[in-house]
């Protein structure tokens, strides 16, 4: 079955104008100006996943993880010419001297740890002279397996109409869009969450391509360190952290921190919780286990530095792309000082 489109054009044009009217009344007003120097007050950590061609992020299953790579470059190059940016280790570093910044303070970050990171978004950052933080799933690197929302998200896309519609009967799912799939994924038991994506891949006539999906190298890892990147810490294999008890918990931080640090010969101190899934226990075994700050999902802007929930901005296609995946250069820029946050 040919994989339908998640993202689509006609819809997110229709949105783009909307956004586009009251970007455009906030440049010519000064408003968009006014939230730019604002941002001079503290941190603005950016939340990347994948940069991938143009024609795979049409087509790739779940929108809101992948940046067309011609987008993401002429991000990369407003950045360098109009921000402070470091990786979120020093980033943190400089907010907390407490000083002013003549220009934003801004780190980029990636999840995961896929091979595009390595392959098309290090060499854009290079290019511009820029180091970002990558947050890598080392069970994702050293055994090549798939994470379990790939395969999840994958073959839900691959499912006829019907076989969606009976696994969400099944499971008293309230819908049969891929974002209520996932939701509903996120909230089930671990064994409960395998035994369901083995069941939709079966229905959707196999398990997931690899070659899409794939993950970096133990040595492009390596690599990256070597040539100014931060790398931070994803756990071992992307689980729900609230739902794991203390052992596994333990387990998860523990290991991968160790991992890494073995890699790339440097000490891991940056974590990431995965799918942002976090509560006071899992606080505690984040510092517990080394790491001196983490990184959470929620949007927000870092004045005072909370080093276990620092917040971060997603870049998404669905805010700053336009026409499919056309570079959105005033929409990036209210995104990124929070403009659009204001108007929301």
């Amino acid at each position: 079955m040919t994989p339908r489109p998640s993202f689509s054009p006609r819809k997110a044009l229709i949105k783009h104008r909307i956004r586009a009217f009251f970007d455009l009344f906030a440049v010519s007003t000064g408003l968009l100006q006014l939230h730019e120097r604002r941002m001079r007050r503290g941190l603005t950590i950016l939340m990347y996943h994948r940069i991938l061609p143009s024609e795979q992020c049409i087509e790739y299953p779940l929108e809101s993880l992948v940046i067309p790579s011609d987008v993401f470059q002429k991000q990369m190059q407003w950045l360098a010419g109009h921000c402070n940016v470091m990786p979120a280790r020093e980033a943190i570093e400089a907010l907390a001297t407490g000083r002013p910044f003549k220009k934003p303070l801004v780190a980029v970050t990636f999840d995961d740890g896929y091979a595009d990171n390595f392959e098309v978004a290090a060499p854009i950052l290079e290019t511009q002279g820029l180091r970002g933080t990558f947050f890598i799933t080392s069970g994702f690197v050293a055994d090549g397996a798939p994470l379990w929302y790939d395969r999840a998200a994958d073959a839900w896309q691959r499912m006829s109409h019907a076989a969606r519609k009976g696994l969400a009967r099944l499971n008293s799912m309230p819908s049969t869009d891929i974002r209520t799939w996932m939701a509903w994924l996120k909230q089930a038991a671990p064994d409960v969450r395998i035994n369901l994506v083995e069941k939709a891949e079966s229905l959707a006539g196999g398990s997931i391509s690899r070659g899409l999906y794939r993950p970096m190298s133990i040595k492009q890892v390596t690599a990256l360190s070597k040539r100014g990147h931060e790398i931070g810490s994803h756990t071992v294999t992307h689980p729900i952290l609230p739902q794991l008890d203390d052992a596994l918990l333990k387990d998860e931080l523990e290991r991968s921190a160790q991992h890494l640090s073995e890699w790339t010969g440097t000490d891991v101190i940056g974590f990431c919780y995965p799918n942002g899934d976090l509560d006071e226990r899992v606080e505690r075994a984040v510092l517990d286990a080394g790491y001196q700050y983490a990184c959470a999902m929620h949007s927000g802007f870092n004045r005072r530095a909370v080093l276990t929930r620092l917040a971060r901005l997603p870049i998404t296609m669905q805010r700053t792309v336009r026409g499919g995946c056309t570079h959105d250069a005033l929409g990036f820029r209210a995104e990124l000082c929070r403009f659009r946050d204001w108007i929301r």
